[in-house]
């Protein structure tokens, strides 16, 4: 019986299903498919596909799925290079591509559509009596092309020893049978799908559930209406449901999640104990997701073994396997009373495997021999070369050790281990995982450049916002650097790339690594993935604006070359990042007049909603935004009052007794504060101990006119912390809205007052002075105020960003000379004024650390 998830559930027996077949390879037969017959079938996962795939290879026919999600061209590619006289594909397929297969004269069939209609599969005419061929053991079945991570795929054909073999295997284990359904999501056009998936389940009378379409909601609709009792599916899709389940605990709070992490813990220690308690405890969690389901098949991928453990952890079966298309998909299994977390298994039926030269911890090639294994590429000598030893065994270019109970662990591929400049060997697949467990990281691409490590990163601007780090570049940053402190330093990205598209991947989830190379370079320099797009009407009504088309001008300007459009996205085609949206901030101010609030800022995910909003910011009235910003400026730097200030001299009494006692600090350097009129104080950034470290290094006097600028969104979200904040002079400032920043600190400075700036602009995640923002470059332009460098040490490995409770340990700050822009100007380097300035400073900073 096969079940669909369409509209409801559709249901057609075995029965049914087994005399369509027979009719339809009737029919096929009678209009000339025979022995070697090669019969291409393209389209969506549907019980018409399962029909039409049985009945080629029952007419003798050899079966030639195609991808239906793939172009023109790839079609085209896939009907020359398997040379097939014969196409069964939807109508839309059939019509795009008129041309070509009318070209090759081939016959062709309706896949979807009215039955009655002709060219259908199923008005196929055929004779009651026309005889069935019955295959021999190496008649090949099915053309099958390699998955093309690496490259041009090669094409290779699957006889019926090969299938059997891998058919028969999985049935005398005994794992599913007439009892159970099983829900597919995967399309059948790849092998496992095919084998496992479809044949394997046929053969044991186990239903077969289809889902209407590959997206999340569809396959969960699907899984519970028909209430599956069996998965077959690969590990992205796994690795989802438990993500999935994640969220959903999290909404319910604080408290939950840590009831449910205790939970899973304990559920954990008694696993490992082989006392399986997570099968009650979280009855309630699985019957959520699906009622009856309690087998999970991995396959087409290596799944992680964190994600197995949790998911067996949870009360579910789950059992990993490992093969690839050239051996009929799977080739070794765990089995339900022989498993091994982490492993692939063990070889199924008559299948053998070794490690072919393996390293003192027993990695090397993993290679197969068998029934199942291929007999070859098509009509590639070399390629077949390349994959055979001289005895006989299947080169699968996977590494891999095997353990003393003979269960095969699977480490990555050959080729894609990544050698670094020091000789140091990365497999990237193992390495990605743990950088794409970080916050805010959607997927990363781990590759090699410059003998260093690289990634290409889409990242989840809702996780990062979630988190305070409104800057998509320094959130990632931030994410990708706290993972990776526990990682030795050869594993530590030396730079990344972003992109707002999906990396590539096969349709069975794996990375297509040889294009890695080139979408980096792009993403690197800002390069669109597309043909600049033509301006609608709409458009040039916008760019009729003056202030439109002034900021349009600038941008084109700034990126000669680029093929920009209204829909390029700032942040990740142009590689913008904190300090160029900061200047580009300051200069439509300056130049434009046009003042844009964080807000603001973050509603800008396009070119054409910059330049609407500044549009109609310059539209509008003084009581605007500048209004307001002076409004709110005069709020937070007004003098406080008795009782305030009292307070103010407590709270800092009390810091100052903390920090010198707790964190035994040491100062430095006081005798360089000026001994009047205002100046800019700019210490590195590493901890949250920081501005308490600062505070309690300088005498109490010189607080009395100093100002801090905190972060808006971690400082001032509660009533509590904004009258602490105005206790202290801190005022808000947002990384997105530069110009409210700079006034702010601008005012201080007229006064005759002290202001501290961060000019890194957040903290440190590895304790490293990071790049110096522009911002203070403007500020000391604007004011012509000396700045005073400052380090500050200790106070990372006493709070880092990772920590809630900080150690005890030492602290030390370190004042340094007083100095102007002009020499920052000629000690710094860059392009700009700003950014000698900002580099010259962060010179000075460094220097101190080595007092």
């Amino acid at each position: 019986m096969a079940v669909s998830g369409e509209t409801g559930i559709a249901v057609t027996t075995c029965a049914a299903l087994a005399a369509e077949s027979v009719s339809l390879a009737k029919g096929l037969c009678d209009a000339g498919v025979g022995a070697g017959t090669r019969v291409a079938l393209c389209g969506p996962n549907s019980v018409a596909w399962m029909v039409v795939a049985l009945a080629v290879m029952t007419s003798g026919g050899v079966l030639v799925p195609i991808d239906d999600l793939c172009d023109a061209p790839q079609f085209e590619a896939a009907l020359a290079s398997s040379n097939v006289q014969m196409v069964v594909a939807t109508a839309a397929r059939l019509d795009a591509a008129a041309g070509p297969i009318c070209a090759r004269g081939v016959r062709t069939l309706r896949l979807d559509g009215p039955a009655t209609e002709a060219g259908s599969w199923r008005i196929l005419p055929y004779a009651e009596a026309t005889p069935l061929p019955v295959p021999a053991p190496d008649d090949p079945l099915l053309l099958a092309w390699t998955s093309g991570t690496a490259g041009s795929p090669k094409i290779f054909a699957l006889e019926l020893r090969n299938i059997a073999s891998i058919v028969e295997a999985i049935e005398a284990l005994d794992t599913v049978g007439e009892g159970d359904r099983a829900l597919l999501p995967l399309p059948l056009h790849h092998a496992y799908p095919l084998v496992v998936g479809m044949l394997s389940t046929l053969n044991v009378g186990t239903a077969i559930v289809l889902p209407a379409g590959t997206t999340g909601p569809l396959i969960l609709q699907a899984l519970r209406d028909s209430e599956a009792t069996v998965i077959i599916g690969v590990p992205r899709l796994y690795e989802a449901i438990v993500a999935a389940l994640e969220a959903r605990v999290a909404r319910r709070g604080r408290i939950a999640q840590l009831a449910w992490r205790a939970a899973l813990a304990a559920a954990s220690r008694l696993g490992r104990a082989r006392l399986n308690v997570g099968r009650a405890m979280f009855l309630p969690v699985r019957r959520g997701l699906a009622s009856r389901l309690r087998l999970l098949i991995s396959g087409g991928a290596r799944l992680d073994a964190a994600i197995e453990e949790r998911l067996g952890t949870l009360g579910w079966l789950v059992l990993c396997g490992y093969g690839l298309a050239e051996t009929a998909s799977l080739f070794t299994a765990n089995l339900p009373g022989n498993r091994r977390l982490g492993s692939a298994g063990k070889p199924l039926g008559r299948g053998e495997m070794r490690i072919a030269a393996p390293d003192a911890q027993g990695l090397g090639e993993v290679q197969l021999r068998g029934p199942a294994v291929t007999s070859g590429y098509l009509d590639n000598r070399d390629a077949n070369a390349a994959a055979f030893t001289a005895d006989g065994w299947f080169r699968t270019g996977d590494l891999g050790t095997i353990d003393h109970d003979g269960f095969l662990f699977v480490s990555g591929r050959a080729k894609e281990v990544l050698v670094l400049g020091g000789g140091k060997k990365i497999e990237p697949d193992a390495l990605e995982r743990i950088y794409a467990a970080a916050p805010g990281i959607a997927e990363i691409g781990i590759l090699e450049s410059g003998g260093a490590l690289v990634g290409l990163v889409r990242p989840d601007p809702g996780v990062l916002r979630a988190r305070g780090l409104t800057n998509l570049r320094e959130g990632v940053h931030v994410a990708l650097t706290e993972q990776a402190q526990a990682l030795p330093s050869y594993e530590r990205l030396a730079g990344f790339a972003l992109t707002d598209a999906p990396l590539p991947r096969t349709r069975l989830g794996k990375l297509r690594r040889f294009l890695l190379p080139q979408l980096y370079a792009q993403a690197l320099a800002g390069v669109t993935r597309r043909a600049a797009r033509p301006l609608s009407d709409d458009d040039v009504i916008l760019l009729r604006d003056p202030i439109a088309a002034g900021i349009w001008d600038l941008l084109q300007q700034r990126y000669p070359g680029r093929a920009i459009d209204l829909d390029v996205n700032p942040a990740l085609d142009l590689n913008l990042d904190s300090f160029g949206w900061m200047e580009l901030a300051v200069t439509l101010q300056d130049r434009f007049g046009v003042v844009l609030s964080e807000s603001d800022v973050s509603a800008v995910a396009t070119i054409r909603d910059l330049l609407r909003i500044a549009a109609q910011r310059r539209m509008d009235p003084p009581a605007g935004v500048a209004a307001a910003i002076a409004l709110d400026l005069d709020r937070w730097l007004a003098p406080t009052g008795p009782l305030l200030t009292v307070a103010g001299a407590a709270l800092f009494t009390l810091n100052r007794l903390v920090i010198r006692t707790m964190f035994r600090l040491r100062v430095r350097g006081l005798e360089h504060l000026p001994r009047a009129g205002p100046y800019v104080i700019t210490p590195n950034h590493a901890s949250d101990l920081d501005p308490l470290a600062l505070a309690a290094a300088l005498p109490i006097a010189r607080l009395r006119r100093l100002h801090w600028a905190g972060d808006i969104v971690r400082l001032f979200n509660s009533a509590p912390s904004r009258l602490f904040c105005r206790i202290v002079h801190l005022f808000p400032v947002d990384e997105t809205h530069p110009g409210a920043a700079l006034a702010a600190a601008s005012r201080v400075l007229a006064e005759g007052g002290t202001q501290v700036w961060f000019p890194e602009g957040w903290r440190s995640p590895d304790g490293q002075c990071g790049r110096f923002m522009p911002g203070i470059a403007q500020l000391l332009l604007r004011t012509d105020v000396p700045a005073v460098p400052v380090w500050i040490a200790g106070t990372f490995e006493a709070l880092p960003r990772s920590r809630r409770v900080p150690r005890l340990h030492p602290v030390t700050v370190v004042f340094g000379e007083p100095v102007g822009s002009e020499v920052l100007r000629d000690e710094g380097a860059g392009q700009t004024d700003l950014e000698r300035i900002a580099d010259g400073l962060r010179r000075r900073v460094m220097a101190l650390s080595q007092r």
